[in-house]
């Protein structure tokens, strides 16, 4: 048995919660629960959603780690009327503690961007922008070992994700070499295409990307793959348990720590 604080700390060291990109807009850190209580498995997963409440109290596991936050803006009331108020509730009632790691977790070493970097074979790897050290930041951009087409990298994309609906957001057969990633809703501002431009990338690989922003980067001639926001982050959730499993077994810490085998694409 540990005390969720005692995980916590272990989450606080993989993904310090003060390297958030931005407090006011995330919220990352213990979003429901006691960090005094005892836990003896812990389900990591990258939404919190109903049917991952009821796996959890299914499974016996205490604490809740989720990438996205369950909780993101403020809310008024907590009640059972609505979904929101039923999972705090529910979980709650079961004595289950629900932490996020959110863009803390995208930009530390070893992170989702840095994570999606390394299994694309990116070289010289750095933040797009660096705010926490010189290797860790905002997104990451490398170099293949040589130039490709778009649409190889495309596939190759679609591989590692395991995701059949990766788009292409300029010409298939125009070659890249210089790779930006920015992992999840990348797509959806034109600030983020400027900063893949001025980092010398030529490809930017991200989700979510919308309509303003494809015609943006066409006219930039900054070739875009987007893959599913879900997809491109949700192939992260096994190197975070792998990651806890070392850390805690560093720390002593008795853990029980599993992926969540319910959890879906709400796409798909």
């Amino acid at each position: 048995m540990a005390k969720v604080k005692e995980v916590l700390d272990v989450m606080k060291k993989i993904a310090p919660e003060q390297f958030a990109y931005n407090k006011e807009y995330d919220n990352v850190g213990l979003i429901v629960g006691d960090p005094e209580s005892e836990v003896n498995r812990v389900l990591c997963c990258l939404d919190v959603t109903e049917d991952i409440i009821e796996e959890a109290i299914s499974v016996g596991a205490g604490l809740i780690i989720s990438h996205h936050p369950m909780i993101f803006r403020p809310i008024k009331s907590v009640t059972t009327l609505d979904v929101q108020g039923r999972k705090i509730f529910r979980a709650i009632q079961k004595g289950i503690a629900i932490y996020a790691a959110h863009t803390n977790l995208d930009f530390v070493r070893d992170g989702i961007n840095e994570f999606v970097a390394n299994e694309l074979a990116l070289m010289d790897i750095r933040p797009l922008e660096p705010y926490i050290s010189d290797s860790e930041g905002f997104g990451r951009v490398g170099n293949l070992s040589g130039s490709m087409f778009a649409s190889v990298l495309k596939a190759k994309v679609k591989a590692l994700l395991k995701d059949d609906y990766v788009r292409i957001i300029g010409e298939p057969d125009s070659e890249v070499n210089r790779i930006a990633v920015i992992n999840g809703a990348g797509g959806g501002d034109t600030s983020y295409i400027d900063m893949a431009i001025d980092a010398g990338a030529d490809c930017l690989i991200t989700a979510d990307v919308k309509h303003h922003v494809a015609v943006y980067a066409r006219e930039m001639k900054l070739t875009v793959i987007e893959p599913q926001h879900f997809t491109m982050e949700y192939v992260y959730i096994s190197r975070l348990v792998q990651i806890l499993k070392i850390e805690t077994l560093a720390g002593k810490i008795k853990l029980d720590i599993v992926q969540s085998k319910r959890e879906v694409n709400p796409r798909s």
